[in-house]
């Protein structure tokens, strides 16, 4: 376990520029900086950067990750490891960090695809109904609407903009280099506590191949096992998003500061030891991978002599079959399990909410049902395309969707306390 500076420097404003440069909560962006940062990669034809502000009347289509802008200026790795430099531990040292600022990768995808591999719209309305359920709706935004140039498949162009995107946004947080930050904290998740409980965090992602997978430490996550993470390594950036399906994605930045991690270290050393992360992978092909990955995940919290464990998990129908059989490991392992998780129910709640249960499942948490339908105003502004992946219909006007359309929302309804009502 590890200690961890990180130098936060809020953003309020973005305007673009001649020069890259941060003060007082302004961030000067240069557009042709980044436009020369993208375009060394010759899989990316061309970029259209654009900013983008809360309570704009503007709708981002085509989303596929947001990335937090961080930099190392002190440790011996570097932010998000294995992207922007060799896969080191990270997680010490110091970091900056442009806080409420994202970097946002846009596109289509230049190949057809159908099952798992076919995209699916992510939405963000930055006012209206639509803004309190679309994860970034709250940042100032950095777009970078991509085009394809040499690429071969959709994988390959997917590594091309994920790399662009992490390489712009840790060149806008190395501008704060040598400026003294507005706030500094330290993360020290080596302190133990004595005679408070020992929490562990239990961090499911899903990863099942291109299109839908995570990056850790950078490669990607299809076959892993459970492993320990210290929460510092999140923050730094070990953990990086690219699972482009529905609203139950999520981005990069949410990794780098999910909910979950934030409230647990917040209450470390005042009501709870934080323990430690533990990653796992969900969406398994079959029965036995399941039951194995569950029965590892209790494993690991047992040696980490947790005394209880939350969990979260990232994903739809069939990763939530992981997700239950994992809560019950953990309660047979005698380490009880406070589980988040959303709901169906379909648009009036009244259907079925859950996928699975475990009767071991005691403590639940709902953050509500992602079915539930939206009516969303016309906009002045579009980005990322004319009309819908998915439907075909037109994006400017009026659409009428279910949240889960929205993107990144089941993540952005954990954080805001949404939840069901009971009936």
């Amino acid at each position: 376990m590890s200690s961890l500076d990180l130098a936060s420097f809020p953003v309020h404003r973005a305007a673009f520029g001649g020069a890259t440069r941060y003060a007082e909560g302004e961030l000067t962006v240069s557009r042709e900086a980044v436009r020369d940062e993208v375009l060394r990669d010759r899989r990316i034809a061309d970029v259209e950067p654009a900013l983008v502000h809360p309570g704009d009347s503007a709708r981002i289509v085509r989303v596929l990750d947001g990335v937090e802008p961080l930099a190392k200026v002190a440790g011996p790795s570097c932010a998000f490891p294995g992207f922007n430099g060799p896969p080191r531990t990270c997680g010490s040292g110091r970091t900056h960090r442009l806080a409420g600022f994202t970097v946002m990768a846009v596109s289509d995808f230049p190949c057809p695809a159908s099952g798992v591999q076919a995209f699916e719209e992510g939405i963000v309305e930055m006012s209206g109904p639509g803004a309190q359920y679309s994860s970034a709706s709250d940042r100032v935004n950095l777009l970078l609407v991509f085009q394809p140039g040499a690429v071969s498949n959709n994988d390959e162009y997917d590594d091309a903009m994920r790399r662009a995107t992490l390489r712009v946004a840790g060149t806008l947080a190395g501008a704060t280099r040598g400026l003294a930050p507005p706030l500094l904290e330290t993360f020290d998740s080596s302190r133990e506590w004595p005679g408070l409980p020992r929490v562990v965090w239990i961090h499911q992602v899903r990863s099942q191949g291109p299109m839908v997978r995570t990056f850790l430490y950078g490669h990607d996550m299809t076959g892993c096992v459970p492993t320990v993470l210290d929460p510092n390594e999140l923050i730094d950036g070990a953990l990086v998003g690219a699972n482009y399906k529905v609203g139950t994605r999520t981005p990069t930045y949410r990794h780098t500061w999910h909910p979950s991690l934030a409230a647990l270290y917040r209450r470390h050393g005042s009501d709870v030891n934080f323990a430690g992360v533990i990653l796992a992978r969900g969406h398994h092909e079959n029965e036995f991978l399941k039951e194995r990955s569950a029965n590892i995940a209790a494993k690991l919290a047992k040696m980490l002599r947790a005394d209880g464990a939350v969990c979260t998990y990232e994903g739809t129908g069939n990763t939530h079959i992981d997700f239950m059989l994992t809560v019950r490991a953990l309660e047979e392992a005698g380490i009880p399990a406070g589980a988040v998780v959303h709901e169906y129910g379909g648009p009036g709640g009244r259907d079925v909410p859950l996928v699975d249960f475990v009767p071991e499942a005691v403590a639940l948490a709902s953050s509500g049902g992602i079915d539930r339908r939206v009516r969303l105003p016309a906009v002045e502004q579009l980005f990322g395309g004319t009309r819908l992946a998915h439907r075909g219909e037109p994006a400017r006007g009026e659409l009428d969707l279910p949240l889960q359309e929205l993107y990144a929302v089941t993540v952005e309804m954990n954080l805001r306390g949404y939840r069901a009502e009971e009936y």
